[in-house]
């Protein structure tokens, strides 16, 4: 069971626990994933009820391993790298499980199979750990060190009332050495101090159950960190990293709207210093840092513009260390520099020109992700795990992980093709994550990185460019590392670039074993043809009614958008007046543009953001959006943001009506959690419900007609007969259900938000 896991893999990859207790994934991973126990604690889910974790006061040198095959096989056997891959009969344990001593193993990872009535299984299923080795594709055993002790969550909690508490099991080491009370440090938040004084801390020499409580804590985020010792003086193999929210009412991803921050376009808190910001010089500004750093985005948040959007969520560009030169673009004539972020140097080191003339970037960020999870905000953190620059600690440490590779889009190498090895640059080495030690040692960096940081999700960069072991090793990690025993869970959404039909594509990384969401691109497409290019809206809804079929369970997980970093800006395609990624498009919103009318422009967007933070999922928000700034393709659309007072009356009024959408999303949970109800339809009109049940319901009707338009929709079996509905985008206008009827009554390119009075 993956409970067990739970207690078994709390260590770094490739130094997880044998303790008299089958080792590495192996006790349900015969077992449908429909049978799973940790299925119902995906992410997201109201029911925070699982089964609690097992845990173990002394470990074993004795590794044990447990199987329960799906079908009734006659014999069941096991061989792997830890006897030399010769089959060795397991015995039935008459309950449909069959289990095996292997004895003392060094700590390591092993690869291995099972033979069910001398058959050899394939490919491990995807809820198991997995292992590549020789080109075929293992489950993994991972053995930890049995002369140390382990650090267990048994549980751990927190109330609206600021009170978080944890019970924590001491796993003595084989040879049952009690903990050291003394050695015991538990700090709470992100930059406390270890100090005992701070929590109650009460240690069980003799159980080595540690329990832990702090009170009076103020709303946010309040992770614990936890370290002890034996009394032989031997740390424990793991510092154990809780996550825990104290808010008045439990958050759950669904109700999640994400803001997109693109650091270095976003704000310069020190504008006029010096800073640390400097641009590397031979190319195009709008390929170069322009000064963008964490301080602007702390000012914003400061501010309320997060708050303001409704965002609760805030994605930002990596924050990895760059190369500090220039770089040719994929055009093979631009200059790029590392701006972006996606070119790591180091899996730790905090770029340095995010930083500003009074802070490191890397106690600037700590400040940012701290005053973010005070104000109830999640932060993202963007994953750049496909590849690495070649200046990067990897390939100067290990030049033998890397050998030669095919760049991506020259002639044999097609993207879709050779998704998975080609290179993105020939100074973008690929990972490749068939090879172990490469995983490894990027799962180890990676979940440092989210307990350096205190992380709450992840976004996974070019998801379908990566070997699907390392999306589904990392989310198995973070339930069992971190969520087990009741801490927070990390959400982790990919970015998977696909077409209008890509559905299917998207849904190949979708699953509770690996990526909780993608970003919908399919929808995206249709987004854009609906409302930037006069599309029919029996079109946009043949596309939702897909996802929704397509995605089943994790329709609620998905994200929403119009508009991202890679693809030319929403007001540019409503406005059709591109000039290219290297052009020089006009912002016509930003007051450019005699024939630029709210009816051309802020209306479509307007209106755009209506339909897309009303869908289910964790609508995007990509910054500037929400003032409708232009931009073409990369790099053109990663224009600088503007801030008020500094905006035309065009932003300023796109503005208001996202603000005011944001704010309907954030007031209404029918709108974020409810079910979606198709109403109405046809190529002008659309009318849907989301329904939370017991009459929790919201009515959006959009209508993108050049004419007024009336329509009486039936609402019956909403149950609301006689309710009057306000609509939150404008207070004034309200509607009232009467005998199972909604009239409907929009001006031309109107839309109202209707939540219940």
């Amino acid at each position: 069971m993956r409970a067990l896991l739970a207690l078994l893999l709390t260590a770094p990859l490739g130094g997880c626990v044998c303790a008299g207790f089958q080792c590495g994934d192996d006790d349900d991973l015969g077992l449908p994933p429909a049978q799973d126990d940790d299925d119902d604690d995906s992410v997201g889910d109201d029911d925070d009820s699982t089964d609690p974790p097992v845990v173990i006061d002394t470990r074993s040198c004795d590794v044990q391993v447990d199987f329960t095959p799906v079908g009734s096989p006659g014999s069941v056997e096991i061989a792997g790298e830890f006897n030399g891959w010769a089959p060795a009969a397991m015995t039935d344990n008459g309950d449909g499980s069959w289990s095996i001593s292997l004895g003392e193993l060094a700590p390591g990872s092993y690869a291995h199979k099972f033979l069910e009535d001398g058959q050899w299984e394939g490919a491990p299923p995807p809820w198991a750990y997995a292992k590549w080795l020789d080109g075929t594709e293992n489950r993994a055993l991972y053995v930890g060190d049995c002369m140390v002790p382990l650090l267990q969550t048994a549980s751990a909690s927190a109330t609206s009332d600021g009170t978080v508490s944890a019970t924590v099991q001491f796993a003595a080491a084989a040879d049952e050495a009690p903990v050291d009370p003394a050695s015991v440090q538990v700090s709470v938040g992100l930059d406390a101090t270890a100090d005992n004084g701070l929590v109650d801390v009460q240690v069980d020499a003799d159980t080595g159950v540690i329990s832990i409580e702090a009170t009076g804590l103020p709303s946010g985020k309040h992770s614990l960190r936890v370290s002890a010792a034996d009394t032989s003086g031997r740390d424990a193999e793991n510092e154990l990293f809780v996550p825990l929210w104290v808010e008045d009412e439990p958050f759950v991803w669904e109700d999640g709207l994400i803001y997109f921050a693109f650091t270095d376009r976003f704000r310069n808190g020190d504008f006029g210093e010096d800073g640390a910001t400097s641009p590397v010089g031979n190319m195009d500004p709008r390929a170069d840092y322009q000064g963008g750093d964490f301080l602007g985005i702390l000012d914003a948040m400061d501010e309320g513009w997060f708050d303001s959007l409704g965002a609760n969520v805030l994605w930002l560009t990596p924050v990895y260390e760059n190369p500090d030169g220039a770089y040719i673009a994929t055009d093979g004539f631009h200059n790029f520099s590392g701006f972006h972020g996606y070119w790591p140097v180091d899996p730790f080191a905090i770029e340095g020109k995010l930083g500003d003339a009074w802070a490191s970037s890397e106690d600037r960020l700590r400040e940012l992700i701290a005053e973010a999870h005070a104000r109830g905000i999640r932060v993202l953190f963007d994953l750049v795990l496909n590849h690495v620059h070649e200046d990067h600690v990897y390939r100067s440490e290990h030049p033998e992980w890397f050998g030669g590779g095919c760049v991506c889009g020259s002639d044999g190498c097609g993207w879709e093709e050779r998704a998975v090895d080609c290179w993105f640059m020939p100074y973008l080495p690929d990972l490749d994550y068939r090879n172990p030690w490469i995983l490894e040692r990027v799962v180890d960096d990676t979940l440092e990185l989210v307990r350096r940081f205190d992380v709450d999700g992840v976004r996974m960069d070019a998801a379908k460019h990566m070997d699907h072991v390392i999306m589904r090793t990392l989310s198995r990690r973070f339930r069992e590392d971190f969520a087990s025993g009741g801490g927070a869970p990390i959400y982790a959404v990919g970015e998977t670039f696909t077409g209008g039909d890509g559905h299917g594509t998207i849904m190949e990384y979708v699953n509770p074993d690996e990526l909780d969401g993608q970003f919908d691109f399919p929808l995206y497409w249709s987004i854009r043809d609906a409302f930037a290019n006069d599309g029919s809206f029996q079109a946009l809804e043949g596309t939702v009614a897909t996802g929704i079929n397509s995605y089943g369970d994790h329709y609620g997980l998905m994200s929403p958008f119009l508009g991202n970093h890679d693809i030319l800006r929403f007001a540019t395609d409503a406005a059709n007046n591109g000039d290219g990624a290297w052009g020089f498009t006009e912002d016509w919103m930003a007051g450019g543009g005699s024939d630029v009318t709210q009816w051309d422009l802020i209306n479509r967007q307007s209106m755009a953001f209506a339909f897309t933070l009303t869908q289910p999922g964790l609508p995007l928000i990509y910054y500037g959006d929400e003032i409708g700034l232009a931009g073409d393709g990369d790099p053109d659309n990663r224009r600088f943001m503007t801030f008020e007072p500094h905006l035309s009356a065009n932003q300023s009024t796109l503005l208001e009506r996202v603000r005011a959408i944001g704010q309907a999303r954030a007031g209404s949970k029918a709108l974020r959690r409810g079910d979606r109800r198709q109403l109405w339809v046809d190529d002008n009109l659309l009318v849907y419900a989301m329904d939370n049940g017991g009459g929790d319901v919201a009515i959006v009707a959009l209508n993108k007609n050049w004419t007024q338009r009336v329509q009486d929709i039936d609402v019956g079996d909403l149950g609301v007969d006689g309710e009057t509905f306000v609509d939150a985008t404008r207070p004034e206008r309200t509607a009232t259900v009467s005998n199972g009827t909604l009239n409907v009554d929009l001006g031309s390119w109107e839309y109202a938000i209707f939540v219940r009075q």
